[in-house]
């Protein structure tokens, strides 16, 4: 869970936090104003009495009994009191000496007093050769840390509050965060949980709805593309058997047109490649396509063996490397392979390699080629669906669907399709596995 300011996570919570941090210094001025000073003011007041009181009867009694009569007001004034405070002035005491100072008419700081035995506080007043103990402001010391304690476990309580609604409330939104990154990536049927408040119920069941009608509309265009490709292998099929036919009679009669036999030919060939790639985009976004199970592949193998069934002309070359596993479908990773070689042979030039390879943990295929390679600002187009090459590399024309279809079946194995320039000219096609 990230808390920094970018997030609305993290903007909330700290936004709490500072509300709930400068409540607390609210109250701590107001209880310092209002409660501290007060008192610290009414126990200087009373006690600057007592002690010119002392002061007075000390210079009224003989001078024999003066020590018993400190004695037995030093005694009063700790009676119930625990030894063994420790010799450090605390701030309290600090206020309540400079308070009863000024309440006793001296200067700042001309009060002398010391640390008693029992832990009371005696002081020195002017003319008077005797140490007085002071009544300690140990009470109002154990209320303000009393008030602190509660002040500090009532702030977290409130953190921690303000902590579980935040992230109550920040859960569906991260769920429908990655939903819609899921969708992005190409997933459709997914369902958000609709638990939880009304207005976020509504709008997992509005992602779902949306999820659906997306899903049903790609599912109704793929399944007219298949059938539509599909369908028209039939006539292909007939034209293709009458174009061997005829091309037989000319070859037995001498009679006909062989450059137009053979321009009949290529388009037939296009044609059939054209149906294949049709048939191969479909097939790459189908929820069925999905659920095929994934293997351990040794990548090297697999390209050597892809290499063979590698249709036209340039025919590409296996580049060396290292053997290099990685877990994905076999059939879609094939079709991929079987389209990035196809791209290069028709808008790339020879030599045409495959690699496959890790870098940093990361593993790779690779398909290089020698042509005029891709201008930067039109490689996320060619990823679309029906975006011509010829238009940024030069080559024969295609269905515009050979890029997308890897990028479909890359995004759908985890992996990434990157165009990049190669060094001394060309492009590389490379799909990257991040872990």
């Amino acid at each position: 869970m990230k808390f920094g300011l970018s997030t609305l996570f993290g903007r909330n919570l700290w936004l709490i936090v500072a509300l709930i941090v400068m409540g607390q210094l609210v109250n701590a001025i107001v209880y310092r104003e209002l409660v501290a000073k007060p008192r610290l003011h009414q126990s200087a007041e009373a006690t600057a009495r007592s002690l010119q009181a002392v002061a007075e009867g000390l210079r009224l009694l003989p001078e024999d009994q003066r020590a018993g009569f400190v004695a037995r007001f030093n005694a009063r004034a700790g009676s119930g009191l625990m030894e063994g405070r420790p010799e450090r002035i605390s701030l309290m005491e600090r206020a309540y000496l400079a308070e009863l100072g000024e309440q006793l008419g001296l200067a700042p700081g001309g009060l002398q007093w010391q640390r008693e035995a029992n832990g009371l506080i005696a002081v020195r007043l002017p003319d008077v050769p005797y140490w007085l103990a002071v009544p300690s402001v140990q009470p109002a010391h154990r209320f303000a840390r009393t008030w602190l304690i509660a002040s500090g476990v009532s702030g977290v309580l409130a953190l921690l509050g303000a902590w579980l609604i935040q992230r109550r409330i920040n859960r569906p939104l991260q769920r429908l965060v990655e939903a819609a990154k899921a969708v992005g990536a190409g997933q459709r049927r997914l369902l958000l949980p609709t638990d939880g408040p009304a207005e976020t119920a509504a709008l997992a069941r509005g992602f779902n709805d949306m999820a659906e009608a997306l899903a049903r509309d790609e599912e109704e265009r793929l399944l007219m593309l298949a059938g539509l490709s599909h369908d028209l292998r039939t006539p292909l099929a007939k034209i293709r058997l009458a174009s061997e036919l005829l091309r037989n009679s000319f070859d037995q009669s001498g009679q006909g047109d062989k450059e137009l036999l053979d321009t009949l030919d290529r388009s037939l060939h296009g044609l059939d490649g054209l149906l294949t790639q049709f048939l191969d985009y479909a097939r790459a976004a189908h929820p069925a396509e999905q659920e095929l199970p994934a293997a351990d592949i040794e990548l090297r193998e697999f390209l050597a063996e892809t290499v063979v069934l590698a249709p036209g002309l340039p025919q590409p070359v296996l580049a060396e490397g290292p053997a290099v596993k990685r877990r994905a479908r076999p059939q879609a990773l094939r079709r991929l392979v079987l389209n990035l070689i196809v791209n290069a042979q028709n808008h790339g030039a020879p030599p045409i390699e495959l690699a496959c390879g890790v870098d940093g943990g990361a593993v790779w295929i690779e398909v290089r080629d020698r042509g005029p390679g891709i201008a930067p600002g039109r490689v996320d187009d060619l990823k679309r669906p029906f975006q011509r090459g010829d238009a940024a590399r030069g080559g024969k024309p295609g269905s515009g669907l050979g890029l997308a279809i890897v990028e479909r079946i890359a995004r759908a194995e985890g992996a990434e399709l990157r165009l990049l320039p190669r060094e001394g000219g060309g492009l590389v096609a490379r799909v990257r596995w991040s872990g």
